[in-house]
């Protein structure tokens, strides 16, 4: 009854995620990229992985992680679909940190077409509204003071009309302090959505890996630069991630990223804005522009909260105000209390 919808629907989804290829795989949805910071970047955060996000990108990222952030996005998609996040990350002890998130898209109503004795579709019977969830736990723990590692286990699911389709996932990330080569050098890479086959398809399984670097150019570590790789296991093909941002006086962030060798890639763009209201909390705000070929472009909204007992002083992003201190892991000097 719903094939032609089914396959409509299918083809879009396949477009959106903007893979290297075209590829077959169960719930691509799961490709489909949350964090606006992340996305503007080039989508080069496994590399960087300092903030709630991580449990997203790379959940080794997690065990940086000293207060409860909460982490919340919209996407504006094609026509009346939508794309909502959520994350939020908590420290339970020194070495370890627990974080979850949630993702949610719903494709508005579809128009039911019937499938006549012949094979062929017929009139139009009411209509539906497919949607996609997925509900994930993280933790990432600090091996050592250049070491981070990190986990993550999910459920996701996408239903069309009556047909359902489940499995269970997890991710599985690094990061390493390059220390002898540069203490400002971090190596980050994770894999994601290892689990189990749906009706003989695979999952969507990727694997992102590269380097970040901190520069001082107005401040210390005010300038993030970014290179990663990015290969879907189901293409076999390597795309290639380069991202920056720039953080002026801790409240302004300008950043700007490029991905090569996608169906759908090209220019990423965004802008963040970062304040603390005195005696409750740290906010940061941020948007960002990303293309989407032949759908057209996409733009993200997010709003991290940093929930901590200062008010959200305590660095975050790159910055100095909002989430962790970025102390478990041994950095330079020029950056103490500010997230690598």
């Amino acid at each position: 009854m719903i094939k032609r919808s089914f396959l409509v629907l299918s083809s879009v989804l396949a477009l959106f995620c903007a893979d290297v290829f075209s590829a077959n795989s169960a719930l691509t949805f799961l490709r489909i990229t949350p964090s606006a910071r992340a996305v503007a970047m080039g989508e080069t955060f496994a590399a960087v992985a300092d903030g709630v996000d991580s449990v997203y990108w790379n959940p080794a990222g997690l065990a940086n992680m000293e207060t409860m952030d909460v982490s919340l996005m919209h996407m504006f998609y094609w026509d009346s679909s939508i794309y909502e996040y959520l994350a939020v990350s908590y420290p339970m002890s020194q070495k370890l940190k627990l974080g979850a998130h949630i993702i949610y898209m719903n494709y508005g109503a579809i128009e039911k077409i019937a499938e006549t004795a012949s094979g062929s579709m017929g009139a139009t019977s009411g209509t539906f509204s497919p949607f996609d969830l997925c509900l994930a736990v993280s933790a990432g723990y600090q091996l050592s003071q250049d070491i981070q590692l990190g986990v993550t286990a999910k459920y996701a699911m996408q239903t069309i009309d009556t047909d359902s389709a489940s499995a269970f996932a997890g991710d599985a990330g690094v990061l390493v302090r390059m220390k002898m080569l540069d203490e400002n050098l971090l190596f980050g890479g994770a894999v994601s959505n290892l689990g189990t086959q749906i009706s003989g398809d695979s999952l969507p399984l990727t694997a992102r890996g590269g380097f970040s670097y901190k520069i001082g150019l107005l401040e210390p570590s005010d300038l993030t630069v970014a290179v990663t790789a990015y290969y879907p296991f189901d293409t076999g093909k390597i795309a290639e991630n380069i991202g920056a941002e720039f953080w002026y006086q801790s409240e302004i962030a300008i950043r700007a990223g490029y991905k090569l060798g996608y169906d759908v890639g090209g220019l990423t763009a965004g802008v963040g804005y970062k304040a603390v209201l005195e005696g409750m909390f740290g906010y940061e705000l941020d948007y960002t522009y990303a293309p989407s070929g032949n759908l057209g472009d996409t733009h993200r909204i997010s709003i991290i909260l940093f929930l901590d007992e200062a008010g959200g002083k305590k660095g975050s992003s790159g910055s100095t105000k909002g989430g962790s201190k970025g102390k478990n892991m041994k950095i330079a000097p020029t950056q103490q209390k500010k997230r690598f």
